[in-house]
């Protein structure tokens, strides 16, 4: 209740409470029965009576006229129309087809029957696609949301681990306290792992992952304290990371320095640009320092996959995305409905719920928007902070309804920067008052 007064209150907007929402993942606002629901989305209802509130004041002007649609706004109606009539129709298609969701072993969809995991998803997404209207729309809606959300997450974890190594007061239980979620603190055999505010060390790693990506992007925007302020966070997302004792932190850490490498390689060869003396040197040195650094390199992403596979945790998790992947092919590519199935990654959870039509969908709204708003560079850590959790999502992290916030906080900062370079890029219709119109 205070971040929702905070956001009524405050002068740049209610983004900022959203941002703080989202900045508690595993918290939970309030319990309804089994229902725990995240701080992010209780937050998001205030989003959902803005857009509200928005829809009647424009109404009411009748001379407003229909105004321009925001980029990507029909992708993503399309898809949370077919994901919700996938998840109505599924069960009557595909009667008594087992699935995975955490009811356990037995759990089959069921015609005519929609279950509370799926109307919980159902309404997270509507939320969650209120969040990007209303910040679309939004006079204040900048990457800091973002950075907020994701750096304040990182913060809090740092907090946690002082206090466990060092004895420093920290509030337990505060904000990590959904019930909704398991909490893993330890290896099989019993040794310590850290976690953070997060459920399980995965968590962590891939909000280390998206705070590094986001802090990297904005270091070069920002001066003075603000700078160090990025800097700092940046350092202490990726202590937190490299501690986390969680493979998602290295396999996505560097498949997002090689899609980093790629864009800079890309900009660089199509825009035709030279480098300056410094930067060759750089990149001498580092072709040296790569000579010594890979192998042992190697050897550490060695061991660490080496004992991933060999653990029951890969076992469980590559059994959940097989399973999901068949259901894809059990309903002919349409899905079994939001909350009907949960994998180990995303895009293999995505594909089983939603189908291939929707996983399309739901990628081609992340192109257009990243795409649209890469020409302004103030909205590019957000985009980076997107191509981050995509990509730690993929490794693991199941879920569409993101609880950090994340996910949809990019998706909206991206959408307010995209409409606003394509209402600068569309020509004006009419005449202009006190131009003379052309002569006949």
């Amino acid at each position: 209740m205070a971040v929702v007064v905070y956001g009524v209150l405050n002068r740049r907007g209610y983004g900022r409470a959203l941002a703080l929402g989202g900045a508690t993942p595993v918290g939970a606002a309030f319990v309804v029965g089994a229902v725990a629901v995240p701080t992010f989305y209780a937050v998001a209802v205030g989003a959902v009576a803005g857009v509200v509130l928005r829809l009647l004041q424009r109404s009411r002007q009748a001379s407003a006229g229909p105004g321009r649609p925001v980029t990507g706004s029909r992708l993503l109606v399309l898809f949370v129309v077919g994901a919700v009539l996938t998840t109505l129709v599924a069960p009557l298609l595909f009667n008594g087809l087992p699935v995975l969701r955490p009811e356990g072993e037995g759990a089959a969809l069921a015609a005519g029957v929609v279950t509370k995991s799926n109307l919980a998803q159902i309404a997270y997404l509507l939320l969650s696609v209120a969040v990007v209207a209303f910040l679309a729309r939004s006079r204040w809606a900048g990457p800091e949301l973002v950075g907020t959300a994701t750096c304040l997450a990182t913060l809090l974890s740092l907090w946690s681990w002082a206090h466990i190594n060092a004895g420093l007061p920290f509030p337990e239980g505060v904000f990590d306290n959904s019930p909704a979620f398991a909490f893993i603190e330890t290896l099989p055999g019993g040794a310590p792992r850290v976690r953070g505010i997060f459920s399980e060390p995965a968590g962590l790693a891939g909000s280390c992952l998206v705070t590094i990506a986001y802090c990297a992007s904005r270091f070069g925007q920002v001066r003075g304290p603000r700078k160090l302020g990025v800097f700092l966070v940046g350092a202490a997302a990726l202590f937190l990371g490299s501690i986390s004792t969680s493979t998602t932190f290295l396999i996505a850490g560097i498949a997002l320095v090689a899609v980093a490498a790629l864009v800079a390689t890309s900009s660089f060869v199509l825009r035709g640009g030279s480098l300056q003396r410094s930067a060759v040197s750089a990149l001498c040195a580092a072709a040296l320092a790569s000579l010594f650094l890979l192998p042992y390199l190697a050897a550490v992403i060695g061991e660490q996959v080496g004992e991933k596979v060999g653990s029951s945790s890969y076992v469980d998790r590559s059994s959940s995305d097989s399973t999901s992947l068949r259901l894809l092919l059990d309903t002919y590519g349409i899905g079994t409905g939001l909350g009907a199935n949960r994998g180990s990654s995303f895009f293999a959870t995505l594909l089983s719920t939603v189908g291939i039509v929707g996983t399309v969908l739901f990628i081609a709204v992340v192109v257009v928007l990243v795409r649209g708003a890469w020409s302004v560079p103030h909205a590019r850590p957000a985009a980076w902070a997107l191509i981050a959790l995509v990509i730690g999502r993929a490794v693991s992290g199941p879920e569409l309804s993101d609880s950090t916030g994340v996910l949809w906080l990019s998706l909206g900062v991206l959408a307010h920067a995209a409409s606003r370079v394509e209402r600068r890029n569309t020509p004006r219709t009419g005449t202009a008052v006190g131009t003379p119109s052309p002569a006949r």
